[in-house]
């Protein structure tokens, strides 16, 4: 190594000297500043910043999970939520976000936080304070799945102003109105999720124009805000050269662009556009230019044509969502370069062809990494499944709600991955063995439902898995409960309904399915009673309908949200808390269930379906008073703030208690029904007069039957404030006075559109109860009785178009409004046996839905208006028994009414004549019946015509005789002439 002069060695370190010289002051500068920082930071939060966070809880209103409790002392750094930065002591992280929306929860754990409404328990409620702009260095801030928008209040505008902010997530917020573009000032974000997962556009954004300035931005969700008027939005996401993650699901979007002329998407991994109306062909589209493309969810897009051959492009693509009804077709076999797919959505495709076919279509290299193959209602067929042996991965299969037919083979239990099997409503048959299941060890669910299998297995048989859903509808598993299924303690549901089950529900099956969330044995011939007490339980659904149970009916779990007993022989007394603070569908009808309905009916303030009808229930409801109400609720609440804000009502929507002994007047605990919409008291003993508050206590009835009681005094006429009302039913009591004139009112009524109201009804419609969807069709097979057509008639998912006013078998007088004309959705009106006078109102005739009108029984006068024969729909007519006059009206539908017997519907008014009636009206000829008039002229024609050959063949017998006899001649002229001599002498 060559020698350094010692010159250059003194240079080099006078240069480093001043160096150190030079910089020394900014060193010390520095120092100092870090010095003074740490001496102002001090082991705590910054003072400005803390007085910031204490502003902000402030503005909250409620906090029931208790996550603002730690905000008390000096050092805010440790406060729940807030993080600070270890070198500086500012505040740089707030994150006060509701667990139940974080993806990291389990889907379990967010069942049982849905279940019991801890997203709404959870909720931070209040406004979020301006105060947050103190925090002049916060870089993460995350306040979703809280209530912090106030009433109808939009994103704060100020948000805009958190300039240092990287990550901001405002999602599940409910924020309404416009979506600041302020939001456009944050050009260090790398993080924006303002998206909700309800199905409501709370926010929207006519222009975001205002994303083009966010280049850094990453990550962008944005679901479920209205973007329908974002004309131009890809050209400005295309602006996003960083972007790898966009969802834009139900953002109402519409327009799409087959290409982009420059393409900067290029490091976009997951893309979501499902739920918008596009509206389009599937192909060309410009998001199969994004070869990056990790994950493509383009379901419900109302995108149609075949699958495009471009899908191929998409080499590096692990998730596929793309169910669209109208997309149809093979998929191409352009995919042999998707080696990396993990997830096929294909859900309601139509798809058509062999499930053989389509699997051979998968790209080979894929079969062994594929884990998840969603196939159902892809109008696929095939007798055999052994081509998914393939497919050595697959966790998830769905193949269901096809027309597979044939059995599931035995290899199936080679798929040691699978975790959930879906093959519900098909046409599979056969028999299911403990072989099926030998190698299933991390089955979690299993739908079988709605085929034609048959699950066989030994009774002393331990499945190797450890079930959390089983559904086995119709499947037949009988004739005992499979003694297996004591080994499922941890399945959350079970569906064992209409399965040939026989004999008594076994002990150890409550204590098994303890922590059950849904059960369902209905539609079996299980005998036998059910345990006294099942409070111990964590049932939240609980269907055991259509059985043969005896005994009584036990108390339920607290936890307990919907049941239904009804089609059994339940008796005795109903216990006096046998329902929790959550429930919300009770359906008992068809028992013989004696006593009273409880007090414990007002500690249900969530209910919204009972149904007791055809049991033996007596006295009436309890009154549930206000006050008593408010009892309850102070009870069950600790904050006065919550308390002030009670409504103190019930959200019953539908009351049925038809067939029973119930008596008193019309009950007092309606006047908490503010959201009933349909109520049967039909076939009870209640009395007494209608209350003229029914209008204003419950707006919405829909359905109002009162049949078959004691009722009396007038018709309020607040009851035709009941613009919602299809089906009016007073029949059979003692109701007098005049009808109502302001029939008008009737608004659901006067119009020929079904639903036009939205209106609901209760034995079609889903409802959510938590994260179960309930299908009330299944819920409650009870109907409503109507007598129309002179018969009774039971509706069910059809009453509603089946629009009705019975008053019959009343005391109501006077005469029939003309305001009825108004009425043009009638399709059923029945005023018989009454004491109604005066004229049927001409303009009757106007009803055009009306299918049966019964006036019968009455004392009516007067003509029949001819204008009933323009009621084309008409199908049943009954006007006798009045004391109408003049000619019966003639054509079209009156022609053919009651062919069997027309005469009946005119009969007990002396005054009619004419047809069918054989009384005559003046002026008319009597008629001969066409028949008999041919029958006589041709037997006449025949006389006249026997007659005349007759004499002919007589006169020349004669003739010829007298012409050829000689002898004969001469006798019968002798004779002639001696006649002759006797008549001439005399």
């Amino acid at each position: 190594m060559s020698a350094v002069p010692l010159s250059s060695f003194h240079g080099a370190a006078a240069m480093c000297l001043l160096l150190f010289f030079l910089l020394a002051p900014s060193t010390t500068i520095a120092a100092s500043s870090l010095s003074s920082v740490a001496k102002k930071f001090n082991g705590s939060c910054i003072t400005a910043e803390k007085e910031a966070l204490l502003s902000f809880k402030a503005g909250i209103t409620s906090d029931p999970s208790g996550r603002l409790r730690s905000w008390r002392g000096q050092d805010c750094c440790r406060w729940h939520g807030v993080r600070c930065s270890t070198r500086t002591g500012h505040i740089v992280k707030l994150d006060l976000h509701n667990d139940f929306f974080k993806e990291d929860v389990s889907s379990e754990d967010q069942e049982d936080l849905l279940s019991s409404e801890n997203h709404v328990v959870r909720w931070l409620r209040g406004k979020i304070s301006s105060s947050l702009l103190q925090l002049r260095r916060l870089k993460h801030l995350d306040l979703s799945g809280n209530m912090l928008g106030g009433d109808m209040a939009p994103i704060p505008e100020f948000m805009g102003s958190l300039k240092s902010l990287t990550h901001l997530n405002l999602s599940n917020m409910k924020f309404f109105g416009r979506v600041p573009p302020q939001l456009g000032n944050l050009t260090r974000l790398v993080y924006l999720d303002i998206h909700t997962d309800y199905f409501h556009f709370f926010a929207y954004s006519p222009d975001v124009s205002w994303l083009e300035n966010l280049h850094s931005l990453e990550h962008l969700d944005m679901g479920y805000v209205n973007l329908s008027a974002a004309v131009n939005w890809i050209h400005s996401v295309n602006t996003l050269p960083n972007l790898r993650v966009l969802h834009l699901s139900f953002c109402g979007l519409s327009s799409s662009i087959p290409s982009l002329q420059h393409h900067n998407l290029t490091v976009l991994e997951r893309l979501d556009l499902s739920l918008n109306p596009f509206n389009t062909p599937v192909a060309p589209n410009w998001y199969w230019d994004v070869t990056s493309l990790k994950s493509l969810s383009i379901g419900a897009c109302e995108l149609s044509g075949p699958f495009p051959d471009e899908l191929g492009n998409l080499t590096m693509l692990e998730t596929l969502e793309m169910g669209n009804k109208n997309i149809n077709g093979m998929i191409p076999s352009t995919l042999k370069n998707m080696c990396n797919l993990r997830m096929i959505d294909l859900i309601g495709v139509n798809v058509g062809g062999d499930i053989t076919d389509l699997i051979e279509r998968l790209p080979n290299c894929s079969w062994n990494t594929l884990q998840e193959l969603l196939l159902e209602e892809t109008n696929i067929t095939g007798t055999t499944l052994k081509s998914l042996l393939n497919l050595t991965a697959l966790s998830i299969l769905g193949i269901g709600y096809n027309d597979l037919r044939g059995s599931v083979p035995v290899e199936i239990g080679t798929l040691k991955n699978l975790t959930k099997l879906y093959v519900a409503s098909s046409s599979l048959s056969g028999v299911i063995s403990e072989d099926h299941f030998s190698s299933l060890t991390n089955l979690k669910e299993i739908y079988l439902s709605q085929t034609y299998l048959q699950v066989i297995v030994g009774s002393h048989w331990e499945p190797p898995f450890n079930l959390h859903k089983a559904y086995f509808s119709s499947v037949h598993l009988g004739p005992q409960v499979p003694n297996w299924l004591r080994w499922q303690s941890s399945i959350s549901e079970l569906d064992i309904s209409d399965t040939g089950l026989t004999g008594r529900i076994p002990n150890w099956f409550w204590t098994t399915f303890s922590n059950a969330r849904h059960l369902d044995l209905s539609y079996n011939q299980i005998s036998g009673g059910l345990p006294h007490n099942l409070e111990f339980m964590s049932v939240k659904a609980l269907q055991l309908q259509s059985n043969n149970l005896t005994g009584s009916v036990p108390r339920l779990p607290r936890s307990i949200v919907t049941f239904d007993l009804s089609n059994n022989s339940l008796s005795g007394e109903l216990p006096s808390n046998f329902g929790g603070p959550n429930l919300r569908v009770a359906v008992l009808f068809s028992n013989r269930i004696t006593g009273i309905i409880p007090d414990s009916i007002c500690q249900w303030p969530q209910l919204q379906i009972l149904d007791l009808s055809n049991n033996l229930l007596t006295r009436g409801l309890p009154d549930c008073g206000r006050e008593k109400l408010k009892q309850h609720y102070a009870s069950i609440n600790n904050s006065s703030r919550i308390n002030s804000a009670i409504p103190y009502g019930f959200k019953i929507h539908t009351l049925l208690l038809k067939n029973n002994n119930l008596s008193g007047g019309f009950p007092v605990f309606l006047k908490q029904g503010k959201k009933l919409k349909f109520l049967d008291l039909t076939q009870n003993r209640f009395s007494g007069k209608l209350p003229a508050w029914i209008s204003e206590n419950m707006p919405t009835l829909v359905i109002l039957r009162l049949r078959s009681n004691n009722f009396s005094g007038q018709i309020p006429i607040e009851t035709m404030q009941l613009f919602s009302l299809h089906i009016l039913d007073l029949a059979n009591n003692t109701f007098s006075g005049v009808i109502p004139q302001s029939l008008k009112n009737l608004k659901a009524l006067t119009t020929t559109v079904v639903g036009s109201d939205g209106i609901d009804y209760p034995f079609t419609e889903e409802y959510q109860f938590d994260d179960i969807v309930y299908d009330t069709d299944m819920l409650n097979d009870d109907s409503f009785s109507l007598v129309i057509k002179g018969q009774v008639l039971d509706y069910t998912g059809n009453a509603l178009l089946v629009t009705s006013i019975d008053l019959s078998c009343n005391r109501l007088a006077g005469s029939i409004p003309k305001e009825i004309a108004s009425l043009l959705g009638l399709v059923n009106l029945n005023l018989s046996w009454n004491f109604l006078s005066g004229n049927i109102p001409d303009m009757i005739g106007n009803l055009q839905a009306l299918e049966a009108l019964d006036l019968s029984n009455n004392q009516l006068y007067g003509e029949i208006p001819w204008c009933l024969s323009n009621l084309t729909s008409l199908s049943y007519m009954n006007v006798s028994y009045n004391n109408l006059s003049g000619r019966i009206p003639s054509g079209n539908q009156l022609d053919i009414l009651r062919a069997d017997d027309p005469a009946s519907i005119y009969i007990g008014n002396p005054g009619l004549c004419g047809h069918p009636l054989p009384k005559l009206c003046p002026g008319d000829e009597p008629t001969q019946d066409c028949s008999s008039c041919h029958e006589d002229d041709n037997t006449q024609m025949d006389f006249h015509l026997g007659l005349t050959v007759g004499f002919i063949v007589g006169v020349w017998i004669i003739f010829c005789s007298l012409l050829f006899k000689k002898a004969w001649r001469y006798t019968y002229f002798s004779l002639f002439d001696k006649v002759y001599d006797k008549v001439w002498k005399k």
